[in-house]
């Protein structure tokens, strides 16, 4: 049992980061405990920065500096920007770190949008608590051809992938969605049963 309230309330709020339970969190508030004050005093004022100088782009939902925003008066960020652009695409991504790793490994020229997480009844996320009704708006509106899916593969990513998939259909709209399966360079024996499964339905005619 821990005395201090204070340490309490540190533990319970690193418990917040994906993936960290209460031992996780309180090595690490230990951790920070034992650290050069000034390390400390840095990471405290870096996440006060969380609120006061990060934004995000009212286009995709990247992450950028509230500073770059003022500057430009659509509200968009660099990607959103970027020349030859092809606006009659969308793709939809759980994450927004995903924006990057996407547009640095292909050759994707059209726009993002960013989900605020998966759709989960149990968590309290519903469709617009993940941002679904701004999308849903933005099909809609826009004259968008095709939405590219691209959330992860996890019970809640395909859940929600299939709701959206539904929204699209509603408005005409064709859907694609990534293709998974084998890995480059994997070999079966190693690969578990569902994604064999998913290889096999998702075959290709060569």
């Amino acid at each position: 049992m821990i005395k201090s309230k204070y340490l309490e309330n540190l533990i319970d709020a690193i418990t917040i980061l994906p993936g960290v339970g209460r031992k996780s969190a309180q090595r690490m508030a230990y951790q920070l405990l034992n650290t050069n004050p000034e390390k400390s005093l840095h990471l405290s004022q870096e996440l006060k920065n969380i609120d006061t100088k990060i934004s995000k782009c009212l286009v995709c939902g990247v992450f950028m500096d509230i500073e770059e925003v003022e500057k430009q008066s659509s509200n968009s960020c660099h990607i959103c920007e970027r020349q030859n652009r092809d606006t009659s695409i969308i793709c939809v991504i759980e994450s927004a770190s995903d924006v990057y790793t996407i547009d640095e490994s292909t050759n994707y020229n059209g726009y993002y949008f960013v989900l605020q997480g998966n759709l989960s009844p149990i968590d309290g996320r519903g469709p617009s608590e993940i941002g679904l009704d701004k999308l849903e708006k933005r099909l809609s509106e826009k004259n968008i051809k095709e939405l590219i899916l691209a959330t992860n593969t996890t019970i809640e990513g395909e859940a929600t992938a299939h709701y959206i998939k539904n929204m699209a259909t509603i408005n005409s709209i064709k859907v694609s969605r990534l293709a998974f399966g084998l890995p480059l360079n994997g070999e079966i024996g190693f690969l578990d049963n569902e994604t064999i499964s998913h290889a096999f339905n998702e075959r290709k005619i060569l």
